[in-house]
């Protein structure tokens, strides 16, 4: 396939960009020092993207209502944001140099530019005395018992200023546009619609004029040529997401529809804005604009992309459209633009796993990129624990500064133990580094524990990052990567025949013992899965016990492919305690009946799947499954809801009585247990006892069960200082 539409140039206002890819604003977060200026770190994650052959690359978000916004502020005035706003020469050079890097691979970068965080900021603030801010009385996101009163007037035009400066700065700086975080359910949509504005009185009662406001600043400071892009979301899809009852309670039945959304931008594109970057969803649904691996490829461009560019066709508007949401696959790509969807297509996620897929794209290389699994877990979840963005399956994103591979200066024979990602990833790195390396897998196929995930329809990225896995390490294999598959070894295979032993041999599964097992069909989930979830054709009822994420998983799987009437058993309060907010809550959705990958609701599974938190299975019968449930177990299905990180404390946050449970029988023709599994680190410690190597390591689930993304950055950081 050739992909001509993707490497056409194209202009945003008279910015002309060298091909049709845009870099989502994704990363930013503690990449600055404490007063904000640009660190190393963030300079070379953007280098890097442009050195990979995109045309365009957006920032994330900097605020600019320092003292005016209490969320963007951490104590003593430091923020884990970059700022470029007031007059700081000091923050200013390291956006030039930032600038510069970019512009050296003629590829051209704009600033994200955001009015504050408001009811999703951080609660934190409120309970040290604070006043939380939003634009009309709301509650805050995470932790609803937190009020936020509304701005002033001469707060809002305050910030209206900031973005004139700020904008100013960007321009002196080196940007060459600016991009306007306005969707999404941050500040920014919360003072231009419903339902976060709700003003009766003074100029912002008009939810179009804050937009406006912040565009003619910008023009008026940085001349009419400097090209504006606004992001937004087309429609907060609240009802569309959670149906009448739930949207009248808990949003007062309030949104931006679409018709409202393309007026909007109707207006903004009169006062000058020259691009939109659209989406759909909040906060509140945040697996719209965050798309998790369970979506169809572009659930929604037809539908937001699409209408606007239609509509400003038939409006005689210039504006340009920019589709975004879950186009990682080139052939994805290039259909949105051939198809005429929209003028520009938008890369967040995908770019952070493989930041030369341009450059690959361009020659040919599709099967090389490593593609994007979705978990969100490194780019996402990791800022929101604290950290900064990285990616699960690319060990460099986020490190481009520090880490690097380099040749060794000694030749080592080196045996790795597993094919899963972080086997993979040892043998790879250790290989590049020009070790003799044997990689050893018992199955047919690399891929570890995700070749069982990857047989799930909603799990389609993983498959795909599979496939492309084993071609990338076949082409290593053709230059002397030597590569065993269906081959499981013993000490003697090893001993005094390696310089190093890499033990990367995943996990033991676990079945808890309880009475009664022997009476009822069962299975463990990822030998289920291995199986095609090959359950008895006389199967009708499942029980899942365990509800993390690959108990959920599982489960909507089987409810979804195999119309089976499902139940989730879980002990803690919280159903995928610890899993990023947009994947858990959609699941949930899914999960609920509510909603589908393919985003419709006609698509979603008729028999919503029970779920009982803060129970226990104590035994089983034939047919039956008993428990000991708390009898104040939380609703299950909150997905508007996020979970809150376990270091931020919740006085509100009310703990169950355990002696307050009751027994619950549930009918059941087979249990699938995801319980989780136990490190399998036998081998390794049999290997240290006997010294069979001088350098012997053991990496990802062998030493302690987790996820890829720790798999994956254990065995990279081994591997490149063997």
């Amino acid at each position: 396939m050739e992909y001509s539409k993707l490497f056409e140039a194209g202009y945003i206002g008279k910015c002309k960009i060298k091909n049709r890819i845009i870099m989502a604003p994704m990363g930013n977060i503690n990449m600055a020092d404490p007063i904000g200026r640009p660190l190393q770190k963030m300079i070379d994650y953007f280098a890097e993207r442009a050195k990979g052959g995109t045309g365009l690359l957006i920032t994330g978000l900097i605020p600019v209502s320092y003292g005016i916004d209490p969320t963007v502020s951490e104590d003593n005035d430091t923020t884990y944001f970059p700022r470029i706003d007031g007059s700081s020469r000091t923050r200013l050079s390291g956006w030039r140099d930032l600038t510069s890097a970019v512009h050296s691979y003629d590829a051209k970068i704009f600033i994200q530019l955001t009015a504050g965080l408001g009811r999703v900021g951080s609660p934190e603030p409120a309970l040290k005395g604070k006043l939380l801010k939003s634009a009309s009385f709301n509650r805050n996101f995470y932790v609803p018992q937190v009020p936020h009163i509304p701005f002033t007037d001469m707060e809002i035009r305050k910030i209206v200023k900031n973005f004139g400066q700020a904008a100013v700065n960007a321009k002196v700086s080196g940007f060459d546009g600016v991009q306007l975080h306005g969707h999404e359910g941050y500040l920014m949509d919360q003072l231009t619609s419903a339902p976060w504005n709700r003003r009766k009185f003074g100029r912002y009662k008009n939810k179009f004029q804050f937009a406006v406001d912040v565009v003619r600043e910008i023009k008026k400071r940085c001349g009419e040529d400097f090209p504006i892009i606004y992001r937004v979301d087309l429609t907060q899809g609240l009802r569309e997401s959670y149906g009448d009852d739930v949207f009248k309670k808990r949003f007062k039945g309030m949104e931006r529809t679409i018709e409202e959304g393309l007026e909007f931008c109707k207006v903004l594109a009169e006062a000058g804005v020259d691009a939109f970057d659209v989406d759909k969803g909040c906060y509140d649904n945040w697996f719209f604009p965050h798309p998790p691996a369970y979506f169809d490829d572009m659930p929604y461009v037809e539908e937001i992309a699409k209408r606007l560019k239609d509509y400003f066709n038939k409006e005689g508007i210039k504006a340009q459209v920019i589709a975004v949401g879950k186009l990682g696959k080139p052939e994805v790509a290039e259909k949105v633009l051939q198809d005429g969807f929209a003028d520009f297509i938008m890369l967040g996620r995908p770019l952070l796993a493989d930041p030369y897929w341009p450059k690959k794209v361009y020659e040919g290389r599709i099967r090389e990129i490593n593609h994007c699994i979705g978990d969100q877990e490194g780019c996402i979840q990791s800022f929101i624990l604290g950290g900064h963005p990285c990616c699960a399956i690319n060990p460099y994103t986020g490190f481009e500064d520090c880490k690097k591979i380099e040749r060794a200066h000694t030749v080592k024979k080196v045996a790795v133990i597993g094919g899963g990602p972080g086997g993979c990833e040892a043998a790879k790195t250790a290989f590049l580094r020009g070790h003799e390396v044997t990689l050893f897998e018992k199955g047919d196929k690399l891929g570890g524990q995700l070749l069982a995930g990857s047989t799930m329809k909603i799990k389609h990225d993983v498959a795909r990052y599979i496939e492309n896995l084993n071609y990338q390490m076949n082409l290593l294999k053709e230059k002397g990567l030597d590569i065993r598959l269906n081959t499981e070894v013993k000490i003697e295979d090893l001993r005094d025949k390696y310089d190093v032993i890499i033990c990367a041999n995943g996990i033991k599964p676990f079945i808890p013992k309880i009475e009664g097992l022997e009476r009822i069909r069962y299975m463990e989930a990822r030998e289920l899965l291995m199986k095609g979830m090959a359950i008895p054709h006389d199967v009708k009822k499942v029980t899942v016990v365990g509800g993390g994420l690959v108990g959920c998983e599982v489960a909507y799987s089987l409810a979804f492919e195999r119309n089976l009437e499902v139940t989730i058993i879980e002990k803690l309060p919280d159903l995928m305690t610890g899993v990023v907010h947009a994947n858990r809550a959609m699941l949930l959705w899914m999960m609920m009946g509510m909603g589908s990958p393919s985003g419709k609701k006609e698509d979603a599974i008729k028999t919503p799947i029970k779920a009982y938190t803060s129970s226990e299975v104590v035994k089983f019968d034939e047919e039956r499954v008993y428990i000991k449930a708390n009898r104040k177990r939380k609703d299950p299905y909150t997905p508007w809801r996020t979970l809150i990180p376990e270091n931020i404390h919740n006085p509100f946050e009310r703990k169950l009585d355990p002696k307050d449970t009751e027994e619950i029988v549930i009918d059941t023709d087979y249990v699938v247990f995801a319980t989780g599994g136990i490190a399998n680190d036998e081998f390794y410690y049999k290997l240290l006892r006997e010294r069979a190597a001088k350098e012997i390591y053991v990496i990802g689930d062998a030493r302690q069960v987790g996820r890829a993304w720790e798999a994956i950055t254990s065995a990279n950081e081994v591997a490149r200082f063997i």
